[in-house]
């Protein structure tokens, strides 16, 4: 199998006032389609810099990122936007619902974006996700009157309303009880299993680094 997504001597540098901080710095990586792939490593380890250019967020400083042969880092800002739309779905620590939106509404936002889909067939799609992970009887209820765990299923319904081709978690189970994690890494292996869906998980989370496919360690911004 071919890789899908590559990087390519990625480093990111920051400014802090008077001086430049390194996150990353050498990156070789490559992820192949249906792989689970868990970044590792301490807190300040360069990890969710690197999910973050790998998954089209932020620029590098040096380097490329490859999708499927083509650099990200050479498209406009509106094109990558796009991609981001349409290949990728973003799983965060925090939920970043918006309180003032229904559930259901919270989940049909990519498509909302996106404007690429009949908001009749996007809502019954929509409504099974959320079917499947246990909320059906909340679609109506805004973000506030949930639990924890459950608002981070509603962030997996939305990450996947789009049908993403590539899933980035960045410390998904980081605000969850271990019930509720246990659940969410379950459902992240059968999505894998049933739809081949391809993800780069940033994780503290060892129970998740024994079940992925490959586990790469980051430590001062570098792989090791």
């Amino acid at each position: 199998m071919e890789n899908y997504l590559v990087a390519e001597n990625l480093k990111k540098v920051y400014s802090e006032g008077n001086k430049e901080v390194v996150a990353i710095s050498e990156i070789n990586l490559s992820l192949k389609q249906g792989e689970i792939l868990v970044v590792f490593g301490p807190s300040g380890s360069g990890k969710s810099t690197l999910l973050h250019l790998l998954g089209g967020l932020d620029r590098p400083t040096e380097g490329k990122v490859l999708l499927d042969g083509t650099d990200l880092s050479l498209l406009s800002d509106e094109k990558l936007a796009r991609v981001r739309n349409e290949k990728f779905g973003f799983i965060f620590q925090f939920y970043h619902l918006l309180s003032e939106f229904t559930i259901l509404e919270n989940v049909l936002l990519p498509l909302f974006i996106g404007k690429k889909e009949n908001i009749k067939i996007s809502r019954e799609r929509a409504k099974d996700l959320l079917a499947k992970f246990g909320l059906e009887d909340r679609v109506h209820f805004y973000p506030s009157s949930l639990s924890g765990g459950e608002q981070q299923r509603v962030a997996i319904a939305r990450a996947l309303i789009n049908n993403p081709e590539v899933i980035f978690a960045d410390e998904p189970t980081g605000n969850l009880d271990k019930e509720a994690g246990d659940f969410f890494w379950e459902c992240l292996l059968e999505l894998n299993r049933e739809n081949h869906q391809t993800f780069l998980l940033v994780t503290h989370n060892e129970v998740m680094a024994k079940a992925a496919s490959r586990v790469l360690t980051l430590r001062e911004g570098r792989i090791v």
